[in-house]
């Protein structure tokens, strides 16, 4: 027992003579190499909305091929990863993207242990990235939120300078603070805005007229010209183009209490299944622990401050205006305020058992990479079915195989435009704040609103049943389905050569229109060419 408190104590001082830095690198590594070893894996990381990304980038480099999309710019919020992907993607856009997933990783694993050392102190250290891995393979990771995802830890690194203006003001702090508001805004506004509002708080909280001057001055005025650049960015994401879909309209969605609850849990997971919910243990005894020192001082994440952030997570939708996950963007920041409270020592078996989850985790993130890049695989082994700039159109009556979390196939369309420079109808391309538009909006011949879910949501005479309740065996049931289908035709096969069906039921099969014969077809994947229409035939 002795030589295990010297071993322990000789540790400690060891730890102690180490530099701040040394200590964050000592930190960040294995944070960094738990979340990020699974890219060795596979080609493209299978994050939710990453294909639809790397389709908008092959978009933008080759305009000739896509004259119906405007290009809007790289001056634009939420653009870090097209700039990166413009870059380096010249010699192959899925490792570019693997790489950003890498910095991305990398950043969050560095930021995370700086922040601490600058709110909490050194003793604290180790105990918060025992509970703080969860934010490093998020869920905006998972979800392919990485512009995102990235601007949250830029945010803690931009909170840690703010800190240190407060503490003792300069003029050329107050500059990097505005060039790092600028990066952070060119990553995400969403980040800047909490960032920004927690600093005004603070501000406001200042005890006399003279302090909240003086603070203003050298807090928040560095911070304007970001802050600008972000309404801006709103203002051009809630404003619509004439003639904008159902899912572009200005749609509020509020989630039950209930949900609101397990959010907290779930988007700050990183897990695509059920089997990397193990960090749930991090999201239980997180608030436990932190709740002891709920009283500690901590500049920009006072008590008030975390209670105005939960406040607006129960009061904001979880869809405003297109914009889904708003809320719930604001829970990490909530992990953040709680892991500068929580102790500077765990009970052994809270530890292991943190240290266990952790490890577990990494070891199943592995796994589910492997088994999601299988899932791609099957759904894009009709590549060579489809002809080179083949006008497709994906209809996926199922979004996942094996991914529960997340829907790891709802844009796996995207291979098909990058690998045959095939049509891209669900490309984001809805609103002026994304990369690119349609040049003539809505497009024409115009698909019926809300097409990326429109087979899931409509693949059946039942699920279309369900919508007329006490009338569901009415013979009309099935008949309003067929009308369904058949309007959607009507405006779907003269645009579209190529159709590409996944998990199609039994029912809907039929529905096809006969000038599509299908050409391929291997588990749940059909591929179907449409015949050239003879002389004299409907084109």
């Amino acid at each position: 027992m002795n030589e295990v408190r010297r071993a322990a104590n000789l540790v400690r001082q060891r730890l102690a003579e180490l530099s701040d830095a040394k200590l964050v690198a000592l930190v960040a590594a294995p944070l960094f190499a738990l979340a990020a070893w699974p890219l060795l894996l596979v080609g493209l990381p299978p994050l939710q909305d990453l294909p639809n990304h790397v389709a908008t980038a092959h978009i933008i480099a080759r305009p000739d091929l896509y004259p119906e999309y405007a290009f809007n710019g790289f001056f634009k919020s939420n653009s870090l990863l097209m700039v990166w992907l413009s870059v380096f993607g010249g010699h192959g856009l899925y490792g570019a993207a693997r790489a950003f997933t890498a910095v991305v990783l990398a950043t969050t694993a560095v930021a995370i242990p700086v922040f601490v050392l600058r709110f909490a102190g050194r003793r604290h250290l180790f105990v918060a990235a025992c509970f703080a891995w969860p934010l490093v393979h998020s869920f905006s990771v998972s979800m392919g939120f990485l512009n995102f995802a990235l601007g949250f830890a830029l945010s803690l690194i931009l909170l840690v300078v703010l800190d240190q203006q407060r503490a003792r003001p300069t003029l050329e702090r107050g500059f990097a603070i505005a060039a790092l508001g600028g990066v952070l805004w060119f990553a995400h506004p969403f980040p800047l805005a909490i960032v920004a509002a927690l600093v005004a708080l603070h501000v406001a909280l200042r005890p006399t007229w003279r302090m909240r001057v003086a603070a203003g001055l050298a807090l928040l005025a560095p911070l304007g010209p970001a802050w600008l650049l972000a309404v801006i960015s709103a203002e051009q994401h809630l404003v619509k183009a004439g003639g904008a879909t159902t899912a572009a309209a200005a749609t509020l969605v509020y989630l039950s209490p209930w949900k609101l609850a397990l959010h907290c849990w779930r988007d700050v997971s990183g897990a695509f299944t059920r089997w990397g919910c193990v960090t749930f243990v991090p999201a239980v005894l997180l608030p436990i622990f932190a709740w002891r020192q709920r009283r500690e001082a901590r500049p920009f994440l006072s008590g008030r401050a975390m209670a105005a952030l939960g406040v607006a997570y129960v009061a904001l939708p979880v869809m405003a205006s297109n914009w889904w996950y708003l809320n719930c963007r604001l829970v990490p920041f909530l992990w953040a305020g709680l892991l500068v409270r929580l102790p500077s020592a765990l009970p052994r078996r809270v530890t292991a058992a943190l240290v266990t989850s952790a490890l577990a985790f990494s070891i199943v993130t592995g796994i589910d990479y492997a088994r999601l890049d299988r899932d791609r695989a099957a759904f894009t082994a009709g590549m060579d079915a489809v002809p080179a700039r083949a006008t497709l159109l994906p209809l996926l009556f199922e979004q996942r195989r094996t991914s529960e979390l997340t829907a790891s196939l709802t844009h796996a369309w995207g291979y098909y435009t990058v690998e045959r420079d095939a049509s891209a109808p669900l490309v984001f391309a809805v609103e002026r704040s994304y990369p690119i538009t349609y040049r003539e909006f809505p497009p024409r011949p115009l698909i019926p609103p809300a097409l990326d879910r429109f087979a899931e949501l409509e693949g059946t005479p039942a699920q279309v049943c369900r919508i007329l309740g006490p009338h569901a065996d009415d013979p009309t049931c099935a008949a309003s389905w067929r009308e369904l289908w058949g309007s959607f035709w009507r405006l779907a096969e003269p645009r579209f050569d190529h159709l590409l069906t996944w998990a199609i039921p039994p029912e809907a099969r039929p529905m096809i229109p006969a000038s599509y014969h299908r050409v391929f077809a291997a588990g749940a994947l059909e591929i179907y060419a449409r015949q050239t229409p003879s002389k004299g035939e409907r084109p």
